[in-house]
């Protein structure tokens, strides 16, 4: 067998135990006959398997999406952070998509959600350039401030979510490098020397809010997608990440490469968010840097997709994030 019929073969194995895995937990409480007509992984998706399915639950057709570990990499707990956050986020009225089913509710071989399929795009790029999202681009740092505000102000039960220490996370980082960065390094000494004093209390952060993970239609943003990473800390960590150089693709406008810095605090307070100074964001703003830098040179693995070539392009980031690094130390702070 060739190695592209190899590949292929694979891939049909893989889409059906999904599909065989979907069709389980829907079916699971349910007296309808389930289908799954059809299943497509989406691409990218380099730590989980993201497929977008159509089934048929007795006489509705509707689109839903699973999203499960591959077989090489099971992790229960940022599974079980992911479907958490879910549900505090909709119930403090962040826009998520609906959750259909969860190993939480439903166990099965594997952790697992499937949730209900939200239109829009996620693709930067079509967000940031094309005209049909002018209107989403004119509201995002307004959008962006109120849903953070009240997801760091939610009220809502916080059973299931841990705090964790930021520091001893880039310290893990770094032991899990493949090669030595001075400026990765020393940047992190410069971060446990200037170490805010942590937030009392700690707040719900989704610690990866930004365009890639935001589902947007041309009205604004309809969901915010991925909460594996969600944790209990300092809501300036959710703030700083999204306006770092990382997630502006080229632009100058702070927030998300799209809006400003004035309109996100603006809007963020209005609803509900503390006061930000201004010395923690910076603190955040070089962690976040730093954070993806060594996230970026972490040791190969096979990614969730099997794309060597998405791999490829996360580990040549780390240079860029050296400079971006290097950039954020020097700026002393995000400006409006």
């Amino acid at each position: 067998m060739s190695r592209s019929s190899a590949d292929t073969a694979a891939a049909t194995a893989l889409c059906a135990a999904r599909s065989d895995l979907l069709a389980r937990a829907l079916m699971a409480g349910c007296s309808s006959p389930v289908e799954v007509q059809s299943m497509q992984l989406a691409a990218g998706g380099n730590s989980r398997e993201t497929w977008t399915a159509e089934v048929r639950i007795g006489a509705t057709a509707r689109r839903v999406v699973l999203r499960c570990d591959p077989d090489h990499w099971i992790r229960p707990v940022e599974m079980q952070r992911e479907i958490n956050g879910l549900r505090l986020a909709a119930q403090s009225g962040v826009p998520v998509p609906e959750t259909v089913v969860s190993s939480q509710t439903v166990e099965l071989e594997r952790p697992y959600v499937v949730t209900a399929f939200v239109e829009g795009t996620a693709i930067a790029r079509q967000i940031l350039r094309e005209p049909g999202f002018s209107m989403a681009r004119e509201k995002f740092a307004r959008q962006c401030g109120e849903i953070l505000g009240k997801l760091h102000g939610s009220s809502a039960s916080r059973a299931g979510w841990d705090e964790y220490d930021p520091i001893a996370e880039l310290e893990w980082h770094l032991s899990n490098t493949d090669f030595p960065s001075p400026v990765l390094e020393g940047a992190l000494r410069w971060l446990e020397r200037h170490r805010p004093a942590p937030a009392s209390p700690p707040v719900p952060v989704h610690r990866d809010f930004r365009l890639g993970n935001l589902m947007v239609q041309p009205e604004g943003i309809a969901a915010v997608l991925d909460w594996e990473t969600c944790r209990l800390g300092d809501p300036a960590e959710d703030l700083a990440w999204l306006c770092t150089r990382s997630w502006r693709y080229g632009s100058q406008m702070p927030v998300g490469g799209i809006g400003s810095l004035h309109d996100l605090l603006d809007a963020y307070q209005a609803a509900g968010g503390m006061c930000i100074e201004r010395q923690s964001l910076h603190w955040w703003s070089v962690y976040a840097e730093t954070r993806w830098g060594l996230a970026g040179m972490a040791r190969q693995r096979q990614a969730s997709a099997g794309d060597r070539m998405e791999q490829a392009a996360i580990a040549r980031r780390a240079c860029r994030q050296e400079l971006n690094v290097l950039l954020e130390l020097k700026s002393g702070g995000l400006e409006a």
